[in-house]
């Protein structure tokens, strides 16, 4: 299955991990509606939580954005 936006990947990595949206919240420093919102593709994590989340999950920057390992 190709996830095709942000949210979707951010979605995907984090039940992978086992991950709750309050758990991600409270780890990244943001309320859980904002990962909500970043699940539900309403708006996009900026780019610091973009490199915080490829920490986290151990993947790659293009992974995320663009869904591509190349």
């Amino acid at each position: 299955m190709q996830l095709k936006t942000i949210g979707q990947r951010i979605k995907y990595l984090r039940k992978q991990n086992g991950i709750t949206q309050k758990k991600l919240a409270e780890t990244l420093y943001v309320s859980k509606s904002t990962v909500s919102g970043w699940e539900r593709d309403r708006t996009e994590p900026s780019i610091i939580f973009i490199i915080k989340l490829t920490a986290l999950f151990q993947t790659t920057l293009n992974y995320l954005i663009i869904g591509s390992e190349k």
